[in-house]
């Protein structure tokens, strides 16, 4: 947006008038010395030169308004150190995977809202060059034999039937996966961790400078809807927003290929 719309938008917004009057009472004065140059016995240079100065001080009074504008927009953009006591406050999944550019990496327990509602948005982004990491929890290892916690983890964290869940989930996300066309499946990795996990996180761009990583902490016998959420980017805390992406980057090497998981 240019400079004349914000100043615009912002008036009728009724935003810093401040820095408007000022502009308005400027302009008035130098339409005054104006004025006096042909009703005062005034030399014409002198009157042009304050006719400039004042004008000048009333088109900094609106760059000033400009600059808070702009701080303002950026502020309001700024994704990090936000905390979501629920999953009630959170912006709707599909609007954040929409607002993506590049790259978003989505490591969950059974990844139930992304298979049932998520998957055309997936689909749609990953014909635009947006690259998509999907990873959930494995029912078994690498050798195709059960995990032995998979009940306790279920009956800990609200799902009794978790190990049937996961392994509908998995088979859907086989068969769906399978009916992309050749650049969706490029732009789409699945995978599955036969690990524990101990929160839901999603990486959004964050090779990025506007990159952001949502976590949401997995607590024992709370509901999914009242986990708490926060949002961390690489300005809030450089050291914890590498910590949190180095380590599901690892999560996702040492994690089970679609097509090799043994169900």
């Amino acid at each position: 947006m240019g400079f004349l719309p914000r100043i615009a938008r912002a008036v009728r917004a009724r935003r810093y008038p401040d820095a408007y009057t000022g502009c308005l009472l400027a302009i008035l004065v130098t339409v005054l010395e104006i004025v006096s140059g042909f009703t005062q016995n005034r030399k014409w240079i002198d009157v042009l030169f304050s006719a400039t100065v004042v004008l000048l001080l009333g088109l900094i009074a609106l760059a000033t308004a400009d600059i808070r504008i702009r701080q303002n927009t950026v502020l309001n953009g700024a994704r990090g150190g936000l905390l979501f006591t629920g999953r009630s406050q959170l912006p709707s999944l599909g609007a954040q995977l929409q607002g993506a550019h590049r790259t978003v990496e989505i490591y969950g327990l059974q990844l139930g809202h992304v298979v049932h509602h998520m998957l055309p948005t997936i689909a749609d982004r990953a014909l635009s060059d947006c690259h998509f990491r999907l990873a959930l929890l494995s029912p078994v290892d690498a050798n195709g034999d059960k995990v032995p916690w998979i009940g306790d983890m279920g009956a800990v964290h609200g799902f009794p039937n978790l190990e049937d869940v996961l392994r509908a989930n998995l088979a859907h996300l086989r068969h769906w996966h399978a009916g992309l066309t050749p650049k969706q499946q490029r732009n789409i990795e699945i995978r599955a961790y036969p690990v524990i996990p101990t929160a839901s996180v999603i990486l959004f761009d964050v090779k990025k400078h506007s990159g952001y990583a949502h976590v949401e902490p997995i607590l024992h016998n709370l509901p999914p809807m009242e986990r708490p959420t926060f949002w961390i980017t690489e300005k809030d805390d450089f050291k914890l927003f590498h910590l949190l992406v180095n380590h599901y980057q690892e999560l996702w090497q040492q994690a089970i290929a679609l097509p090799d998981l043994a169900l």
